[in-house]
Parts: structure tokens; C-alpha cells; sequence
């Protein structure tokens, strides 16, 4: 551990909190939009974990753990190792609440795209630039990511995923899931060499764990999703020897044992207002209704079955620039639902 950290204007001595940015772009008002960042260096070495929320920039639930965490629950001075904390990754999104950034319509994750963002482009587009800054400034002094989104509904599921497909990442990725401790969907996808530089497979490809964690309710700063937000975090610190303590289970909210999978995305058929049947976590057999698209009339124009036995995540319906979340309303193939399975039997 070195006695100062410094992650963009942030310099945090040994036993330290400290603020600062990390210097963004420019508008052409010239107004510099930047990044801001806390930084936690402990007393005592240890791993250096960064926790990122609003990479989109209308999931802020994140942002309420990562000040709680850092401003309230962790002491510098007992902490072994540092905290690396920036509440909002994409402050272009966050700013005009959208989702992708207002300027160039650009997701700083990578996702949704067949030409994914990278983070390789010191003279790319702005997103790509924000991009850039994060990892050379923040991703890439990190051992742990905990990298936060939402969901946009309140009864969505709370879980984790991790993609197990690479031998450098795997174990640390298992050992994060099972302490954050809610329902973990599990991919076994190998990112190769030569995958796009993406800030998640730079991570990988520098054997850097990196969990995506969803909360619920993503508009919004609320419970359940701040408290076990911050008791996930905190269990992952315990499990990586950074802070005494014993891991506390999760408790009240449904969790869906074993190991999961995503099986996709169910779309709809028919456009018209939706309603939903079944709550996020119920078991459901195949062919099973969970909800009804209808008309301005009323009239039921498609009634949607689960496609196979599994369960829901969340209902991310209502596309708006790309992304779930706008209206209870669909049009001919919006999503309609997140589908997986568990390897444990109801």
C-alpha cells in the first residue's frame, strides 16, 4: 500500500479520507464536467477496492451505499488496504437524467451494442474519454470492483452477477457473490484476448474481479435498497480481511437459492399498456401467464408466458433510448421481463 493514494485531484495519506475529481470534459460553454471521487486509505495494507455507482445515470441507489460506506461506516484508521469511491461514474447521463450520455447517446459501460464503448481512447468521443479517465485513474489501481446499477422497479430481485469463465477472476468473484450474500446469476463466458476494451474486460484481462451488483427502485434513494447495499459491501470487506467483523446474512428480502442463470429476455407481441401477474422471485412452470398486454379499450391483446420453469428478476419494461424504464407500456418486441433458472428445485 503506498502511504498517499492518489486518484485524480484526491490524495489520501495513511489513515485518511479525502475528496477530490477526476477531470472529465468540456462542454462548449467550456464548462469542465468532472468526476467526483473519495478516497480512503487505511492505516494497515491490504486490497484496494473501488465501488462505481450511476454508470447510467438514472440508477443512483448506488451512490447512497458508496457515502454511507465511507462517510459513516468505515473508519481509515481501522481499514486495511483503501477504498476507492465514485458515486457517479457518468456524470454526462446523471446530469440530464438519462440513462446513456446526453451528448453522443453512448452507453460508458460498453453494453447494448454491437460495437461496444471501450476504454482505450484517450482522443475518442466524450463518453469514450470518461471512459478512458476511469480506468487509467480508478479501475486500474483496484484488486476488487463493485460496480452498482439498479433496477427500476421496486419489486424488482436484488442479485449479483459474475461471469466464472476466467481462471484469474473466478475464485475472488465466487467468494465476493456468496459474501454480498442476495441472489447471484452466474455466466461462464471466457473473455478472450483480443475482446473489445471494455472497462469490465480490461478488468479482466488485468485479473481484476469486477461483480455487477443490482439494486431495486433505481430512481430513487430508498430501502431496502441502501441498507443492503451497505451490508453487502461490508461483507465483502469482512471476507477479504480489510475490516473485523463476522458476514451478516441478508434478511428481508426474497432471495432465490443456488446457482443461477440467465435465460434471457422475454419480449412482447403486441404493443398496448401491461400488467403484471406475478411478482419477481415466484416460481413459475413453463407456459405459465405472469402478464397481459391490452389495449386503450381495455381488451386483452396478449397474454405472456414464462418460457420456461424459472423465475423473474425484473420487469424492464417501457424502452427509452434504448434502455427499460419509462412507462408501463410496450410496443412490438420491448422487453418485458428477465427470465433465469436455479440449479436448486423448488
Amino acid at each position: 500500500m503506498p502511504t498517499k493514494l492518489r486518484v485524480g485531484t484526491a490524495i489520501a495519506k495513511r489513515g485518511e479520507l479525502q475528496k477530490g475529481v477526476i477531470k472529465g470534459v468540456e462542454l462548449n460553454t467550456t464548462t469542465s464536467i468532472d468526476i467526483p471521487v473519495l478516497v480512503m486509505n487505511g492505516e494497515k495494507n491490504g486490497p484496494t477496492l473501488l465501488m462505481v455507482s450511476t454508470q447510467h445515470g438514472i440508477e443512483i441507489q448506488g451512490i447512497a451505499v458508496i457515502l454511507k460506506v465511507m462517510r459513516e461506516k468505515v473508519d481509515p484508521k481501522n481499514l486495511r488496504g483503501a477504498i476507492i469511491g465514485v458515486p457517479v461514474e457518468n456524470p454526462l447521463a446523471f446530469m440530464h437524467h438519462q440513462y446513456l450520455s446526453w451528448i453522443d447517446n453512448q452507453d460508458l459501460g460498453g453494453g447494448g451494442s454491437a460495437s461496444p464503448l471501450t476504454a482505450d481512447k484517450p482522443k475518442g468521443t466524450a463518453t469514450e474519454r470518461l471512459a478512458y479517465v476511469l480506468w487509467q485513474e480508478a479501475w486500474s489501481k483496484a484488486d476488487i470492483v463493485l460496480n452498482m446499477h439498479t433496477n427500476v422497479r421496486p419489486d424488482s430481485l436484488f442479485f449479483t452477477e459474475i461471469n466464472i469463465g476466467n481462471p484469474k477472476t473466478r475464485e475472488k468473484l465466487e467468494k465476493m457473490a456468496s459474501a454480498f450474500g442476495v441472489t447471484n446469476v452466474v455466466e461462464n463466458v471466457p473473455i478472450p484476448d483480443d475482446a473489445p476494451d471494455t472497462l469490465a474486460n480490461l478488468a479482466v484481462k488485468n485479473g481484476i474481479p469486477d461483480i455487477l451488483i443490482e439494486y431495486i427502485d433505481g430512481r430513487w434513494i430508498s430501502e431496502p435498497s441502501t441498507a443492503v447495499g451497505v451490508r453487502g459491501v461490508l461483507n465483502i470487506m469482512k471476507a477479504f480481511d480489510m475490516i473485523d467483523g463476522d458476514i451478516e446474512p441478508q434478511e428481508g428480502i426474497p432471495i432465490i437459492p443456488g446457482t443461477c442463470t440467465a435465460h434471457g429476455i422475454v419480449r412482447a407481441n403486441r404493443g398496448g399498456l401491461i400488467r403484471f401477474l406475478k411478482t419477481p422471485g415466484d416460481f413459475m412452470k413453463k407456459g405459465e401467464v405472469f402478464a397481459e398486454i391490452y389495449d386503450l379499450y381495455g381488451d386483452v391483446l396478449e397474454r405472456v408466458e414464462c418460457p420456461i420453469d424459472g423465475y423473474i428478476w425484473a420487469y424492464p419494461c417501457g424502452d427509452i433510448l434504448g434502455t427499460p424504464g419509462s412507462l408501463q407500456a410496450v410496443q412490438t418486441g420491448a422487453n418485458v421481463a428477465y427470465v433465469f433458472t436455479t440449479d436448486v428445485k423448488s
